[in-house]
């Protein structure tokens, strides 16, 4: 496990964000009204009633040319709203959400989410993976532990639409299962077993 911190992306400092993006503005007032930390299950709702598409939030929308970028639409100490823009074969780290609320929509193409367990070794395995088409909702709490990707073919873009509250300022990631350092592996006199 390692702790990193997430780059900044594209902002777009113009017209106020509601006026800029009008098709989020009602989840725009919510996030402004925020005092603590937004309820999962409320971001969730907020993003399931949104009819958008990337044109709506296009100003937004930049793609990063060493993996996926992450665009800021408008943030307070309580939220981020963000643009994620990923081209194919672009993916996350296995990370969690600890002491941050993530909900995101599948505005375009088709994302996919790895979900994991954490083992009594310290290891992560997955659990699930889940197709994600336009309109599916992701929602993270503070063990969820995922990795989400675009597994499409060249030349197919996603672009995801998410709110974190607060802001992601770090996050755990966790490595691939591995196997357990041995010393060479040899084969017994008559070729019939790996000795380990």
């Amino acid at each position: 496990m390692s702790t990193i911190t997430p780059v900044a992306g594209v902002r777009t400092p113009q017209l106020p964000a509601r006026e800029r993006f009008p098709k989020l503005a009602e989840v725009i007032d919510y996030l402004n009204g925020l005092t603590g930390r937004a309820d999962l299950a409320r971001l969730t709702q907020l993003l399931s009633e949104l009819n958008v598409t990337r044109a709506d939030i296009e100003p937004a929308c930049t793609f990063g040319a060493r993996g996926y970028r992450r665009n800021t639409i408008c943030e307070t100490p309580w939220f981020e709203l963000l643009a994620l823009c990923w081209r194919s074969g672009d993916v996350t780290a296995i990370h969690d959400h600890r002491g941050v609320s993530c909900s995101f929509r599948v505005i375009e193409g088709t994302g996919t989410e790895i979900r994991y367990t954490q083992r009594e070794s310290g290891q992560v395995c997955p659990v699930s993976v889940a197709e994600m088409h336009p309109g599916y909702i992701c929602a993270a709490d503070d063990a969820d532990i995922h990795q989400v990707a675009n597994l499409q073919a060249p030349g197919k873009d996603l672009v995801t639409l998410h709110i974190y509250s607060p802001p992601i300022r770090g996050m755990t990631t966790y490595g691939q299962l591995r196997p357990r350092e041995h010393a060479p592996l040899e084969c017994d006199p008559a070729g019939q077993e790996w000795l380990i």
